[in-house]
């Protein structure tokens, strides 16, 4: 029997609500060294972060690793139509709350597609060959259409998905590489 995406996103996320804290944090800590050991994140000089909502692989540790490297973090702000911008996280950054309940910044620089280098790209599932199931807005794979940077995904043991899953879709857009942990 096949699911829809928006079934199988409400799957994964209920998976990634009833996960264990002190597992989730070791396979965090275990899958953010494996993103810093790898030749993308080295050569980096302006990574694409989100600011993770609470079910979500979390993210403040890389941005306060990043940062820490002396690297510039960019991260989303929605736009009208579906589409989104990367702006630069600093100190001072002032945020505001968008529609699906997410913190953005209000202002700051704006970094074009070609001016990043690495993007670690969020979702809900992923496949092994870089498939990704997103939250359903398609704001990543609209901004992936026209982006010729690295794209890396981290995905928890719960996240990973069968090749089979799910439909791929024409505007579904692969990211190059889904980092996930050994096999237990």
């Amino acid at each position: 029997m096949t699911y829809s995406k928006a079934e199988l996103r409400q799957a994964y996320i209920a998976r990634l609500q009833q996960l264990d804290v002190n597992t989730r944090l070791k396979e965090e800590q275990a899958l953010a060294s494996e993103l810093y050991d790898q030749a993308a994140w080295m050569r980096a000089k302006v990574i694409a972060l989100t600011l993770s909502q609470s079910f979500e692989f979390d993210t403040a540790p890389l941005i306060l690793h990043a940062r820490h490297e002396g690297r510039t973090v960019v991260v989303p702000r929605t736009l009208p139509k579906r589409q989104m911008e990367f702006v630069e996280l600093k100190e001072n950054t002032t945020f505001e709350e968008s529609g699906f309940g997410i913190l953005e910044p209000r202002d700051g620089r704006v970094f074009g597609p070609d001016e990043i280098d690495l993007m670690v790209v969020p979702g809900v599932a992923f496949t092994r060959d870089g498939r990704r199931l997103g939250f359903g807005g398609g704001y990543y794979d609209r901004y992936l259409a026209n982006y010729c940077g690295k794209t890396i995904s981290l995905a928890l043991p719960t996240q990973v998905a069968d090749a089979g899953e799910w439909a791929r879709e024409e505007h579904d857009q692969p990211v190059d590489q889904v980092l996930t942990l050994a096999e237990h």
